[in-house]
Order: C-alpha cells, then structure tokens, then sequence
C-alpha cells in the first residue's frame, strides 16, 4: 500500500487529485492512505513532528510561502524521504526548474484522469520492486 501526500494551498485542486485517486483505487482494486497538506510548511512540519514517510507526493509549486521547489529541496535532505517520487502538479511552463530535485513527473494543472492513472501504475510498480 502507497502512502500519497497532496500539497496545495488550493482545497479544491487537493480534492480533485484525490477523487482522480480514489477512482483509480476503485479501478484496480487497491488501496492507499492519502493525506492532504495546504502548505510546503504544513507537510514539513508534519514530516519532522510525526515521522511520517510518503512513498509518493503530489506538490504544487506556487503556494503562499514555501514552494513546491523550495519544500521538496528539504524532503530530499532527509534520509527517510530521499527515494520518495515527488510529481509536482504545476500551471508554470518552465518545468526545467524541477529537474534538479528528480521528479517522478511535471504535470500541468488540473491533471486528467489518465496521467494521474500513469503515474500510480509508475510509483506502484516502483514500490514493489
């Protein structure tokens, strides 16, 4: 079993990409705990408070204070959290800055049910190896 975390400061595209979630879940038969973050400081603070270790993130990259880049350069600081895939949900067109931080996946805003489904199959077949 996956644990996903979405990080948005946008309520509603967090619910989005966890409805295209749950309906892959359905889909295939499988399961995941999926956690909901409206800021890069909440999901660290989460992180360092409760240890907690996702095997696959979903992060947008403009927020408030902390952005997807900025958050995702200190989860890859931490031993834990270094092989989590990180797939950066993003309206920017320039997707060339993420390449430094190894993401799984650039996906533009909203997402459609396929690429989200493509990029479960990717961090499911990378989990069970």
């Amino acid at each position: 079993m996956l644990t996903i975390g979405i990080c948005d400061d946008r309520p509603l595209c967090r619910q989005l990409l966890e409805a295209f979630i749950h309906l892959y879940e359905k889909e295939k038969g499988v399961s995941f705990d999926i956690y909901q973050f409206g800021s890069g400081e909440e999901l660290l603070e989460e992180l360092n408070k409760l240890g907690m270790i996702f095997d696959l993130l979903f992060l947008d990259n403009s927020m408030k204070k902390l952005t997807g880049l900025e958050t995702t350069k200190q989860i890859r600081q931490s031993a834990s959290m270094s092989t989590c895939s990180i797939v950066f949900v993003t309206s920017a067109d320039d997707h060339d800055q993420f390449m430094q931080v190894q993401p799984l996946q650039v996906l533009c805003k909203p997402g459609t049910q396929e690429r989200i489904d493509a990029i479960l199959d990717k961090a499911l077949a990378k989990n069970t190896r």
